[in-house]
């Protein structure tokens, strides 16, 4: 048995100070280690009422005997509902001095509510007495508590703010396209070995605890992988998960709100909000490692318009959610200017039914309807092949209105040291104007390894086919099958090195492009 009567007096101090100090700079606190270890159990304490009811403390001296008829006149002392201190040695000098500290409390705040009657003569001399007998343990005490609170109210002062937690992300990426065709002779890639970044800082914001105001800042000189090819044909399908051209320019990336509404949550966003903001995803981390964006999730879905918006998200039970969505780009929503407004322009409304059957099962269907005008930079998928991506562009590239339904189905499943993840995804397209319509399918599975070789590190591969058209009035084309292995390796909990390495095969749903490799080392750097 450790000091244990401690915990009656510092409790309350420790636990608010820890509150404030939040894990790592509490940990600054060494000097109070020991009476640390009783504050750590506090709430199992419950209140008694004579020493005696905590059987392993022994009456062996006098004042044993004295402190025990202070507590049962005034009640200042705390032990466990069971009555015992979960220990089989007498207090040490320390634990008795903090039950007596106390007791001098008690007393104090007796004599401050004008009820200093209670307090006979008799006791207050007793209690001289155990101070002098105590008076090094009990300053001992006094000064670790008093340090502290001094460093706690340090703590408060300097904090970052009181409602808002923030947190960054920087992410080194030192890699090349090593080889491969975007759109035949002469769109060979660009195999140069390119060191690049991109900075993310987030701020969450809550004002009632159950509500979330989320901010988003980036910067970023990172062209992707899918720039890396000569001639007037980038690949979307080669877009990788950390992609976000810039150049260094810091600016706000994402901008929206969450806030409870009956038994489920409301969102409403002005800059980037994605549907996976709103839906349940799938418990997998291989989604979080996996290199290229197109195996993290559905572009059918998930690459949608993202933009200006409003969802809703319901709960059904512990197994069942309902969620709904309607997005739409934010340049023409949020341009007074401009006649699209929020529904005249790309917009996209979605529905996603999430089943949890199990912990480890999670399965989803989703459906995204979208309406694409005259002229949008893309009218079909928005990644993929050029012709998934604009499927009714004529000879100039110029494209008309058009509309969409996007069909998705997923399934991950989570086991200890295995996450096993997949999904198909169809869309159907028709023109408005000439009711031309395209098919475009596409589908991946993800294998990943936790704790692979070591805790904390993570492994996996993912296999695919990219989207792209497979029947209408547009014709169809080869199915442009995608792999990617990667190894995430800890250093420690905020720093990750990871080696990934990519490869497409008929790259923009042409057999005679030659195949793209590629391959990079992330860094990633969390804060």
């Amino acid at each position: 048995m450790k000091n244990i009567f401690v915990k009656a007096l510092v409790a309350p101090v420790l636990l608010s100070a820890f509150v404030v100090a939040e894990g790592a700079q509490a940990q600054e606190f060494n000097t109070l280690a020991q009476v640390g270890d009783y504050a750590s159990e506090s709430t199992d304490l419950g209140q008694v009422t004579s020493v005696s009811q905590l059987r392993d403390v022994r009456p062996t001296d006098w004042a044993f005997q004295a402190l025990q008829s202070l507590v049962e006149r005034y009640g200042c002392i705390a032990g466990y509902p069971d009555g015992t201190f979960r220990g089989n040695r007498a207090m040490t000098r320390y634990e008795f001095a903090a039950g007596l500290n106390a007791c001098l409390d008690r007393v104090n705040e007796l004599i401050a509510s004008a009820t200093a009657d209670l307090v006979t003569q008799e006791d207050l001399a007793v209690l001289q007495r155990l101070q002098e007998e105590f008076q090094a343990e009990l300053a001992t005490l006094r000064g670790r508590v008093d340090a502290l609170e001094a460093r706690t109210a340090e703590l408060e002062a300097n904090q970052f703010s009181t409602t808002t937690k923030l947190s960054g992300k920087v992410i080194f990426d030192l890699g090349s396209v090593f080889a491969g065709e975007s759109d035949g002779p002469g769109s060979d890639a660009e195999d140069e070995v390119v060191l690049a970044s991109r900075l993310r800082l987030r701020l969450k914001t809550s004002f009632t605890g159950k509500d979330e105001l989320r901010t988003r800042l980036s910067s970023s000189n990172f062209g992707g992988y899918a720039s890396r090819f000569e001639g007037d044909n980038s690949l979307d399908g080669a877009d990788g998960a950390q992609d976000s051209s810039g150049d260094n320019t810091f600016e706000l990336e994402e901008l929206y709100y969450r806030f409870p509404v009956g038994p489920g949550k409301a969102f409403v966003g002005t800059l980037n909000v994605d549907f996976d903001n709103i839906v349940p995803t799938r418990n997998n981390l291989s989604l979080k490692y996996a290199f290229l964006d197109f195996f993290q999730s559905d572009p059918g879905i998930f690459e949608t318009d993202r933009g200006t918006g409003f969802g809703y998200s319901l709960p059904l039970g512990k197994r069942l959610n309902l969620s709904a969505a309607y997005l739409a780009d934010d340049g023409d929503a949020s341009s007074a200017g401009d006649d699209n407004g929020l529904t005249g322009g790309s917009n996209t409304a979605l529905a996603q039914v999430t089943f949890n059957p199990t912990d480890r099962l999670t399965g989803t269907f989703a459906y995204a309807r979208t309406y694409d005008p005259d002229g949008a930079s893309t009218t079909g998928v928005r990644r993929g092949t050029d012709l998934a991506r604009r499927p009714f562009a004529d000879a100039n590239g110029d494209r008309t209105a058009t509309r969409g339904n996007n069909f998705s189905l997923t399934a991950s499943y989570k086991l200890p040291r295995l996450d096993l993840s997949g999904y198909v995804g169809f869309s159907n397209f028709e023109e408005i104007d000439t009711d031309d319509n395209a098919d475009v399918l596409r589908y991946a599975v993800n294998v990943g390894f936790p704790d692979l070789f070591r805790e904390g590190n993570y492994g996996g591969f993912g296999v695919g086919v990219q989207p792209h058209v497979t029947g209408g009035d547009v014709g169809d084309e080869d199915a442009p099958l995608a792999a990617e292995v990667y190894y995430s390796h800890k250093l420690n909990s905020n720093i990750k090195i990871q080696p990934q390495l990519f490869f497409i095969s008929n790259p923009d749903g042409d057999d005679g492009n030659d195949s793209i490799w590629a391959g990079s080392v992330k860094t990633t750097f969390s804060f």
